[in-house]
């Protein structure tokens, strides 16, 4: 069987459970991180014949991606800000809005460059992503990052070394009123917090709903903005006299509630939308901005 033979064929089957474009899409995803092939090599090399062994050990994966697993937790790999990641079920697969959350961040990044230390932390790091693509882009930068999850923190502490990228990481519930692991303050904030509502739960795809870390995505209904009010009262506990530049990634139906929670804790707060022009992302600062 060639290259192209087998992506035409597990393409079919995926249709079951994706549109057609999506499902051409993952097949070809997966055979390229499974081959180690470029787009363009494989175009190439389409119709080259897979050999057995090869044949094999993709027929066996693929029947992963058939039943609904996402294609990044099969071949173990995710592409973040031009960077490769892996991934595992302890950890949310990186995803292109949260690429424009660290975007977002990078272009207020003069906003603290005056400081004589820049110090950045990443509330809920999972993967590592946030604080790895910043590291990658603004390398004068100490980032730290904390995470509930032992095994998410292995995993991000995996791909800070893979990308040759010094973070410091931590375990901290920030839910808790615990001790925080790290003494320095924080001239930015960051957290892309769960803020899926169990009610939205039947509104996305078995492959996230099946799949990935519930403790990294769901929040009760009747407490949706319970892990943004936790880290701004944390910041009120950790640092009262030097509030630091905030970025939060959000719910889209949020937005309101989102605004009126951070002008009570003082902060002059934006909404920024993300490329589907949806309610994504909040930028909160102290006017006069005191770092």
């Amino acid at each position: 069987m060639t290259i192209s033979q087998f992506i035409r064929n597990l393409s079919s089957q995926l249709e079951a459970s994706y549109d057609k474009n999506e499902a051409r899409s993952i097949a070809e995803v997966f055979v390229c991180d499974e081959l180690k092939l470029s787009r363009t090599q494989m175009l190439v090399g389409k119709d080259d014949e897979l050999d057995k062994t090869t044949l094999e050990r993709l027929s066996l994966k693929s029947a992963r991606l058939a039943n609904g697993e996402p294609v990044q937790y099969v071949t173990g790999i995710a592409s973040f800000c031009g960077m490769e990641f892996h991934v595992d079920s302890n950890v949310l697969i990186p995803r292109q809005e949260t690429e424009m959350l660290v975007e977002t961040l990078i272009c207020h990044f003069d906003a603290v460059r005056g400081a004589e230390k820049i110090r950045i932390l990443d509330i809920g790091t999972g993967s590592g992503c946030i604080p790895i693509a910043i590291k990658k882009m603004r390398p004068e930068a100490n980032l730290f990052a904390i995470d509930i999850s032992e095994k998410a923190l292995e995993t991000a502490k995996q791909n800070a070394e893979n990308n040759n990228a010094e973070i410091s990481f931590a375990q901290y519930d920030i839910l808790s009123d615990g001790r925080f692991p790290f003494d320095e303050k924080f001239n930015i904030v960051v957290s892309n917090p769960p803020y899926v509502m169990n009610s939205e739960k039947s509104l996305m795809h078995k492959n996230v709903t099946d799949f990935e870390p519930s403790l990294a995505l769901y929040v009760d209904d009747n407490d949706p903005l319970l892990f943004y009010r936790s880290i701004l009262l944390f910041i009120e506990r950790h640092q009262p006299e030097r509030k630091p530049l905030v970025f939060f990634e959000t719910n889209e139906n949020l937005g309101a509630e989102m605004l009126e929670l951070c002008r009570s804790f003082g902060y002059d707060a934006e909404i920024i939308k993300d490329l589907n022009g949806k309610n994504r992302f909040v930028k909160a600062i102290i006017i006069p901005m005191n770092i």
